[in-house]
């Protein structure tokens, strides 16, 4: 438990929005040098994906049922679209299907987030603030990665995929 205190205490604080405070090579290298070899590798296993194995930990299976009912979620957007139908959430918030693309993106990201808060609750310095924050740090680089000047040039080669071929 001490090399947890120690990794979360050397660990910048995170926010909900800014940029990412700390490249996520450092945070795995940190990580890696300060808990045991059995520690990173359930650290490991877990992104916003999803976990790659099976836990017995409580706070774990809560995340990994989050992530799938998310995706169920999202998928059930996409859905009835296609099927011209009312849409049926389960988890997220009605508000995600009133906005844009980006903003229900952002949305998300902000349940997710203000979810991820509520599972810290209770004892602090543990493997799951850890896996948390590897979670939110996640979070933070998928929202910076969203650029105007990126997403345009992703919908031109999508529209006009005849002009990419020529540049």
């Amino acid at each position: 438990m001490l090399n947890e205190v120690y990794l979360m205490s050397s660990l910048p604080s995170l926010s909900f929005g800014q940029t990412p405070p700390i490249a996520f090579e450092e945070f795995n290298h940190m990580a890696k040098s300060e808990l045991s070899a059995r520690s990173f590798k359930v650290l490991e296993q877990v992104s916003m994906r999803g976990m790659d194995g099976k836990s017995s930990k409580t706070k774990l299976k809560s995340m990994n049922k989050m992530q799938s009912g998310l995706l169920k979620d999202i998928s059930e957007i996409r859905n009835s679209r296609t099927e011209k139908r009312q849409v049926s959430l389960a988890l997220l918030p009605d508000t995600v299907l009133e906005v844009n693309p980006l903003d229900r993106e952002m949305q998300i990201m902000q349940w997710q987030w203000e979810n991820l808060d509520a599972l810290v609750s209770g004892k602090s310095f543990t493997l799951t603030d850890v896996i948390i924050y590897k979670l939110k740090l996640q979070l933070l680089f998928r929202m910076h990665s969203f650029s105007i000047e990126r997403g345009e040039c992703v919908l031109d080669s999508v529209v006009n995929p005849d002009k990419k071929k020529k540049d």
